[in-house]
């Protein structure tokens, strides 16, 4: 989701540059010269190292000790302990949903489906980058997926860990190129299944979904994207 940011020229390049990272333009490990990117986006040195630091704030950016900073490498390590992570916490807090949801939950969930079914995917001028306003509708779909649970803390935690998996979505689509991806499909599954207090089909459509960004990016760095994994650390 793209955090709220003052309108001043400051703000503005944050968000520019967290796009750029986002969408891959930046890549993972990637050296980020301050001076060099402030003549690049036609702004001063103090504005870009504000950016640069609040791009550390949000760990989309890293301070390496007599390098400077860097575009957060693509960690395998880490990847696979978020997704299994994300499993754990995810599918019970799915399976909750199936079995505590009420009516109001149910239409919850639709509404939040149907402005993501309706909301742009990715931007016209660029088919790397996902709109923000469809990053937002994802989320407000997961949230409205698990709120039926009914656990404050679980919901809590299972937001945390889809924040943190953000920028490997991302870059499955951008770096990865999986473009034959079909992820309305996929959030239709399983709105269908959770309407239909099919557990077990609910569960196997977020499982399926939570793996296959994790899939994708292993395959893509381990067969085909050597200058990443270069960088992993």
């Amino acid at each position: 989701m793209q955090p709220r940011v003052a309108k001043t020229l400051n703000g503005e390049i944050f968000v520019r540059v967290r796009s750029d990272i986002l969408a891959g333009h930046l890549p993972p490990g990637a050296r980020l010269r301050p001076a060099a990117l402030a003549r690049e986006y036609s702004v001063s040195m103090s504005v870009m190292r504000e950016a640069l630091a609040r791009l550390a704030e949000q760990e989309l950016v890293v301070w390496v000790p007599q390098t400077g900073f860097r575009v957060a490498p693509l960690s395998l390590e880490d990847l696979e302990d978020l997704t299994n992570a994300r499993l754990d916490i995810e599918v019970l807090a799915m399976r909750y949903a199936v079995q505590r949801g009420d009516i109001a939950w149910e239409g919850q969930v639709l509404a939040a489906h149907h402005t993501l079914e309706r909301t742009r995917q990715f931007d016209p001028d660029d088919p790397d980058r996902f709109t923000e306003e469809w990053a937002e509708a994802h989320a407000n779909f997961h949230n409205a997926l698990l709120a039926g649970c009914n656990s404050r803390r679980m919901i809590g935690i299972a937001a945390q860990l889809r924040d943190g998996s953000e920028l490997y979505r991302r870059w499955s689509h951008a770096l990865a190129h999986d473009y034959d991806r079909d992820i309305p499909a996929e959030h239709r599954s399983m709105l269908k299944a959770v309407l239909a207090r099919d557990e077990s089909a609910a569960v196997e459509a977020l499982q399926s979904h939570i793996r296959h960004t994790t899939n994708v990016l292993l395959h893509d760095v381990q067969t085909e994207n050597p200058e990443v994994r270069q960088d992993l650390r």
